[in-house]
């Protein structure tokens, strides 16, 4: 339980300095404010603002993504609060809570503040698979009573919990997240409190029945999944494609070195990274295989590379050895796998694994090797082993590698090669392998 706490933290962390990142804005203030004096946004304005936008709802994204793990957490009932550890959820999902109140208030207040823009940021993206009416979506969210009536009924809590918070100062885990929650709630700025409270006033007889009952249903779902892209990320009532007879014939599939590439159909994740496959994760094998192939890593990681885990992924709580099963709970799976010796391969995990435990790059800057995107796992783990090279493509100004840029080699042929594919169309219902896998591949994405 308290791992899971802590890879939200990291998650939390990393977020927040991507949101720094995104409220650096003055090329597109600049933008914006030629746009609006000739009436349009010019193709390069055009571009910049969307790129912007693409990696704002990403980073928006995994805060919910943070909220819905903590509401599961917690039953959706803060009123349950018995543990430590609920303690400790409450404390991380309250702060993502109030970063996701200062996103939507610097989007509102800051960067949409014109119709101009306001249109522009409600058309649609297919390049950043973003749908219509995205702004008007958590502008709604943002401005609706009820939504904020409900934030209120967190921020009481909160408030009259105050002394159970502030014993949480010294803790090894969040105490560093409680020392700063002021902070945090200073993004829930005071008009909002004061709108809050007067709304609160006028629905007393509501507010009075709903305080009223010490089992009230009060969850972190303030905003009412408003301005998301799904209903909810990773949605546990609906079924991944690859169940567990397809996961078995991967897993038979698999060896260490592999690329998995994956793609969830309800997820929005890496809108910076366009296409039909937006990630992937490095196959890096067992621990028994480790040790087969004669990986040498330090003590500490191999104790965490142990048991089920098999994999070295990306994801927004960091760059983690996670089990196979796990990276394989999606809708759709390609694996490729590089043209090289058991023993590069070997060098190339030795490699990869060096940056075990950093944290998630929401940023996408791949000159940046403190944090990793998904993709940067395989290039670190890769670039210039011998024969292989990555041609990182120009994204918004900066270079990247996605997903199908390593589809796109594993399709030539000299540096990977196609191995498997599951889940896109034309190969829903078994595993494609052999000769019919390159066209498959291609016929995906292309």
């Amino acid at each position: 339980m308290t791992q899971k706490i802590k890879n939200i933290l990291n998650a939390l962390h990393s977020l927040q300095d991507s949101i720094l990142n995104i409220e650096s804005v003055d090329q597109e203030h600049e933008d914006i404010k030629q746009a609006i004096e000739r009436g349009y946004f010019r193709p390069q304005e055009d571009q910049r603002l969307w790129n912007w936008f693409a990696r704002f709802l990403t980073v928006r994204e995994g805060l919910w993504e943070i909220i819905d793990e903590v509401s599961d957490a917690l039953h959706h009932d803060i009123n349950l609060i018995e543990h430590i550890d609920d303690w400790r959820y409450l404390v991380s999902g309250y702060a993502a809570a109030c970063l996701l109140a200062r996103m939507d208030h610097f989007l509102i207040d800051n960067i949409a503040i014109d119709k101009l823009t306001q249109k522009k940021l409600n058309e649609k993206s297919p390049v950043h698979r973003v749908p219509r009416k995205q702004f008007t979506k958590i502008f709604r969210a943002f401005t609706d009573p009820d939504s904020a009536l409900a934030l209120l009924r967190v921020m009481t809590f909160i408030a009259v919990n105050q002394e159970q918070i502030a014993a949480l100062e010294k803790d090894e885990v969040v105490g560093e997240l409680v020392q700063k929650l002021p902070e945090f709630e200073r993004y829930v700025d005071a008009s909002k409190r004061r709108y809050l409270k007067r709304h609160l006033r006028y629905r007393w007889h509501e507010s009075r029945r709903l305080f009223a009952s010490a089992r009230q249903r009060t969850t972190f779902l303030f905003l009412e999944q408003g301005g998301r892209f799904v209903s909810k990320v990773g949605d546990s009532s609906r079924r991944k494609r690859v169940r567990d007879r397809i996961r078995s014939e991967l897993l038979q599939l698999l060896k260490p070195g592999d690329v998995i590439v994956t793609r969830h159909e309800r997820v929005a994740s890496n809108l910076f990274l366009p296409g039909y496959w937006p990630h992937c994760a490095l196959y890096i094998g067992t621990e028994n295989e480790r040790k087969n192939m004669g990986i040498k890593i330090d003590k500490l990681r191999a104790l965490r590379w142990s048991g089920d885990k098999s994999v070295l992924e990306a994801l927004k709580d960091g760059v983690l050895f996670r089990p196979v099963t796990e990276t394989l709970s999606v809708d759709a799976v390609a694996i490729v796998r590089p043209v090289l010796t058991v023993k590069e391969i070997a060098e190339g995990i030795e490699r990869a694994c060096q940056h075990e435990g950093k944290g998630y790059n929401f940023d996408f800057d791949f000159f940046r090797s403190d944090k990793l995107v998904c993709t940067e796992v395989v290039y670190r783990a890769y670039d210039d082993l011998h024969k292989i090279h990555f041609e990182l493509q120009e994204r918004a100004g900066r270079p990247t590698l996605s997903a199908e840029d390593i589809l796109d080699m594993a399709l030539e042929g000299e540096m990977f090669s196609p191995v498997a594919i599951f889940g896109a169309p034309g190969c829903r219902r078994k595993v494609v392998v052999g000769n019919r896998v390159r066209k498959s591949l291609a016929k995906s994405y292309k």
